[in-house]
């Protein structure tokens, strides 16, 4: 039996995966910024979610997350 495996797919489940809740929560309260994101590549996820790991406040988070959705 072969199993095919996606590892594009693998890499964006854990990139989901590994997401700080705050920002995960956050994100998904703001289209603008939640479509930026989905349109990034894995490696521009990955730089923006280890940044986000940094943010200590939800007035910090909202404001990274906001930031984000400008970028369009």
């Amino acid at each position: 039996m072969i199993i095919n495996h996606n590892q594009e797919s693998d890499s964006q489940e854990n990139s989901m995966q590994d997401m700080p809740l705050g920002f995960s929560f956050t994100l998904a309260t703001n289209q603008e910024a939640m479509a930026s994101f989905a349109n990034m590549s894995e490696s521009e996820k990955r730089q923006v979610i280890e940044a986000a790991r940094s943010i200590e406040t939800k007035h910090e988070m909202q404001s990274f997350v906001d930031s984000i959705g400008k970028l369009t």
